[in-house]
């Protein structure tokens, strides 16, 4: 998969398309550096590679002596091979990064061929961008003296055994069952994925197992303060902010029916939180009656006064009305839920 030590200091490497890119980043932290990279594919993985290469080359100083960043198409491919070309100060190796290499037609791929077939031995070229012709001839050569890797966007069924790894890479240990809940709930982000396994293991505490419930109970909490972003810019009728907190939930892969489930619950729990407020109970017991975590029941009462009866009706019937929408109509899910918070505000 990776480059591997050869004669002259060069490596040997071959394509990858793996979802995720363990064993490279185990070659990198061996020392084990190609001459030259070109990544592409899902953000996550690839900038982990990025940062190791990063580390390991520059050793965490990106000084101006040793690393040269460019960004196609401004820099020219003979910038490029002028800076890989130049010898390493104060360091044993520079690091050359070129950005949106996707952007390199085939005529300037080819311009770079020579220097693949006889790289700079101190230096690493770090080609990233968004996607790769893999046929074309250049990565071709490539895969012989360097490395090729394309990261691919992970399927729901390798979620839960990329959660799994990230956890051991982490040193964040899942009871059994953890893995697949955190799938279960954030989808197939790998940036979301590994964020949530960091929350989790903050929530627990250092060194202790993530099990299931805490999970639920965490992801539930997360859930519930984008429900609350969304219900307090609605209630003020902010609606630039109440379009921008849902457009979040739905890029976070929130589905539809679970955001408007969310809302409707929030609206009984206003109602009957207006009700147990006005005989007097304390709210602790509020939380209890509400099933809620005591934390959010200030806010959730805040809420309640702020908004009338009349409003909660409204907003009620509005919700009933999306709801059908939801199930029935052919228009997209974040039309008919954007339409919902622009009639609510």
């Amino acid at each position: 998969m990776t480059a591997r030590g050869g004669e002259r200091g060069r490596s040997r490497g071959k394509s990858d398309t793996a979802a995720t890119g363990p064993e490279l980043l185990r070659e990198i932290a061996a020392g084990r550096i190609a001459p030259v990279y070109y990544l592409c594919g899902e953000p996550h993985p690839l900038m982990q590679v990025v940062a190791a290469l990063k580390q390991a080359v520059l050793r965490g100083d990106e000084s101006a002596f040793n690393f040269d960043a460019f960004t196609v198409p401004e820099a020219t491919i003979g910038q490029i091979l002028d800076a890989a070309r130049t010898l390493p100060m104060l360091g044993p190796r520079r690091l050359v990064q070129v950005r949106d290499a996707h952007l390199l037609s085939a005529e300037l791929l080819a311009q770079i061929l020579p220097y693949v077939a006889d790289p700079s031995p101190s230096t690493c070229l770090l080609l990233v961008g968004e996607k790769a012709d893999l046929r074309l001839k250049f990565f071709g050569e490539l895969k012989k003296s360097g490395v090729v890797v394309k990261f691919e966007p992970l399927k729901d069924r390798q979620a839960p055994e990329w959660v799994a790894t990230e956890a051991r890479r982490l040193d964040v240990p899942l009871e059994p069952g953890a893995a697949e809940r955190i799938a279960e709930a954030v989808g197939t982000d790998m940036s979301q994925l590994a964020s949530a396994i960091e929350r989790v293991s903050l929530y627990v505490g250092p060194g202790k197992p993530v099990r299931p419930t805490d999970v639920d109970e965490l992801l539930a909490q997360t859930r519930q303060r984008s429900i609350f972003e969304l219900t307090n810019a609605v209630g003020r009728g902010q609606r630039r902010e109440a379009l921008l907190v849902l457009r979040r939930m739905l890029q976070d892969r929130e589905p539809a029916l679970r955001i408007l489930a969310m809302l409707e619950r929030h609206v009984r729990q206003l109602w009957a939180a207006k009700e147990l407020a006005r005989r007097g109970q304390s709210k602790n017991d509020i939380a209890a009656s509400l099933g809620i975590h005591p934390f959010f029941v200030g806010d959730v009462l805040q809420q309640a006064q702020r908004v009338s009866e009349p409003a909660l009706q409204r907003t009620h019937r509005a919700l009933f009305l999306a709801d059908r929408q939801l199930k029935s109509s052919r228009l997209d899910d974040w039309l008919i839920l954007e339409r919902l918070v622009m009639h609510l505000t």
